[in-house]
């Protein structure tokens, strides 16, 4: 396995296809999504892409998300990760959590926010993140917000 971590302008057009499609793949097929996949957050200067390959396929995938000013329900933090999502045919393996190590790496020291499809909350717990505020739904899934405090 093979990783990346690339800002929006590093990428080829094969590595955006290549993450477009991973993930549109899980969140519109498999899972039925019914909000935008793509978004203004992969094309800004400061997201980072990160992925995984087993030679040229890329099968899993996350991104870092910074912003001038939060979400008003993210307690502040400006900084995200997600859209973390590992092929079907690659799961079990270990794959999403090293995704999650991987892009905290990338972020280093600073307090970071994600929301979280419900049932896999315990990933992110295993990394640190800790649930707040009350159950929601995004993109027709239930959600959970979960922080990660430097230090955790």
């Amino acid at each position: 396995m093979t990783w990346e971590c690339k800002s929006f302008a590093q990428c080829s057009a094969d590595d955006v296809f290549e993450f477009a499609k991973l993930r549109t793949d899980i969140f519109f097929l498999e899972q039925h999504c019914d909000e935008e996949e793509l978004d203004r957050w992969d094309r800004d200067p400061r997201t980072l892409h990160v992925w995984c390959r087993d030679g040229s396929r890329m099968v899993g995938y996350a991104r870092v998300v910074r912003k001038d000013q939060s979400d008003p329900e993210d307690l502040g933090i400006t900084t995200s990760i997600g859209r973390l999502v590992v092929d079907a045919e690659y799961r079990g393996r270990g794959i999403a959590s090293e995704v999650m190590t991987q892009c905290l790496d990338a972020i280093g020291e600073e307090d970071v926010v994600l929301h979280a499809q419900d049932y896999v909350t315990a990933l992110y717990e295993q990394h640190g993140f800790d649930i707040f505020g009350e159950p929601f739904y995004e993109a027709g899934i239930r959600h959970r917000r979960m922080v990660r405090r430097v230090g955790s």
